[in-house]
């Protein structure tokens, strides 16, 4: 019996999926397992899974008449024997082999004190020393944190908006029904940088971070916050996608150099284009141009034309 595993957000576009991917025989047929519902909650939409079953037609009823007839045979009986005469040998063997473990236990420990005896008392004070140290370093990283959060609050508590962000996102949270948690809200230089994390963060993030851009506009919408820019962070992913985006930017940038033929790049957000227009401005000879209309806004790299 064959079994694949699906992804689909709905039950046609997994029929769909089926009858592209399968071809089955006259005598074959396929069966539906749901392993996970789909789910969409506000934009997102969270793909269920399916394990499709490739079996015999039939299959089922023959298996369903082989098992009355091993319960008929003696097999029961032989099987127990079998197995009697299985754990007297495993007895046995673990008896000599209890016994080896025991001598090389011995003789172990009578080394091991034998060398006790002639650094034992070096030994107890480099561990001392090295728990020392240890805990020394730990208080001195324990007091830097918690100066860090002290001065956080003393800021925050001035700042109406870390309260208005907050309640935003633990409201978000709980309508969107994802496995998310707030880890901080700090300010740097004119923006709010919101950090999240949980199980669920992969949704959060969306395919290059299309559902943080989707919530952060969402956030501009809302009065209280419209003349502030908020970013939604979770584990620097902004700025791990910058560099990507960087490096793209260059690799795209040598290949238009090197071939002389315009390059075009798939629609981006206004600021991941901002980030392309930039690293590509540093390289001499070349230019971008933005097409099309938002949201599938996109760049084309072009060389400058002596």
């Amino acid at each position: 019996m064959e079994k694949i595993v699906l992804k689909a957000k709905n039950r046609e576009e997994l029929d769909s999926m089926v009858k592209r991917t399968l071809t089955l025989g006259e005598d074959e047929e396929f069966r539906i397992k749901v392993l996970k519902e789909p789910k969409k909650i506000l934009f997102f939409n969270i793909n269920g899974e399916y394990e499709i079953d490739i079996v015999k037609k039939g299959e089922k009823r023959e298996i369903s008449r082989v098992k009355p007839a091993e319960s008929r045979t003696g097999s029961g009986k032989n099987d127990r024997k079998y197995e009697n005469k299985k754990n007297e040998a495993r007895n046995s063997g673990n008896g000599h082999r209890e016994n080896r473990k025991n001598d090389g236990k011995n003789t172990k420990e009578n080394t091991k004190s034998g060398r006790k005896n002639w650094n034992g008392q070096n030994t107890e004070n480099k561990e001392k020393n090295l728990g020392n140290e240890h805990l020394n370093s730990e208080n001195l990283k324990i007091q830097k944190e918690e100066n860090r959060k002290a001065e956080t609050e003393a800021e925050n508590s001035n700042d109406p908006n870390f309260d208005r962000i907050r309640s935003f996102m633990k409201e978000f949270i709980v309508n969107s029904k994802l496995s998310l948690k707030i880890v901080n809200i700090s300010k740097e230089d004119e923006r709010y940088v919101v950090n999240v994390d949980g199980k669920d963060i992969r949704y959060l993030i969306g395919e290059k971070g299309s559902s943080l851009n989707a919530i952060e506009y969402l956030l501009t919408s809302v009065k209280t916050l419209k003349n502030i820019k908020v970013v939604i962070d979770s584990n620097n992913y902004k700025e791990k996608r910058e560099e990507a985006l960087r490096d793209l930017a260059r690799k795209k940038g040598k290949k238009v150099l090197d071939s002389g033929r315009n390059v075009k790049l798939n629609p981006m957000s206004a600021r991941e284009r901002k980030i392309i227009h930039e690293e590509i401005s540093f390289i001499k000879g070349l230019k971008t141009e933005s097409v099309g209309e938002e949201p599938k806004r996109y760049l084309v790299i072009k060389r400058i034309k002596d």
